[in-house]
């Protein structure tokens, strides 16, 4: 798997990353079936640029496009961990708070994605799910997390699934791509905009 620590300019070595990483593997665009891309939550700027370069690939080589959910990502690859407990997922907002969503242990989404405080967590459980192997977190801010639901006296762990957990990776998203279409759920390459773009990240204010 390949990866760019490129913080500016994303939108002009997305496709030359992936065009790399075909011809490491021996392959090129005419090898493929599909085009699997990340709809968020996350940044404006970035689901935007992630997205219209998956569509340009798309539409160069006539190929159909998935929609991948990052949570729903995160989700898949601890499942396959397999500790059998529900699991919440978790992304930042860059506002200080997350984006978060519980799942069951199949990963199978358990109500809908929200916004919150981490402290806020323990209280926002679902009242159908069944705690008692405890709760398995993943995501940003899972330290905190656990920290706060442990104080709740709620048995959590963190799952490390991609050596940190803290976020979702190239090959999240074509583990759980191949699966959705295996499956026939077939999701469109469209961003999951889940906060008004304009208020951006929190920003700090000096102290005078």
């Amino acid at each position: 798997m390949k990866t760019s620590e490129a913080g500016f300019g994303q939108a002009a070595s997305l496709v030359p990353l992936a065009v790399s990483a075909l011809a490491e593997a021996g392959v090129d665009f005419t090898a493929l079936s599909h085009v699997a891309a990340g709809r968020g939550p996350g940044s404006f700027t970035g689901l935007r640029v992630s997205l219209a370069a998956a569509k340009g690939v798309c539409l160069a080589h006539d190929l159909p496009g998935l929609g991948i959910s990052g949570l729903e990502a995160l989700a898949f690859a601890s499942a396959a961990t397999d500790h059998g407990q529900p699991i919440l997922c978790l992304a930042d907002t860059r506002r200080g708070n997350v984006y978060a969503q519980f799942f069951a242990a199949d990963a199978n989404p358990h109500g809908d994605i929200f916004e919150a405080q981490i402290a806020q967590l323990p209280l926002l459980v679902p009242s159908d799910m069944a705690l008692k192997d405890g709760l398995l977190l993943t995501g940003f801010g899972t330290e905190e997390a656990l920290n706060a639901f442990q104080a709740a006296n709620i048995v959590t762990s963190v799952a490390g699934v991609n050596g940190t957990g803290e976020a979702v990776d190239a090959a999240m998203i074509a583990q759980l791509a191949a699966h959705n279409l295996k499956a026939g759920i077939l999701a469109p390459l469209t961003p999951l905009y889940l906060a008004d773009p304009r208020l951006g990240p929190k920003k700090q204010v000096p102290v005078l």
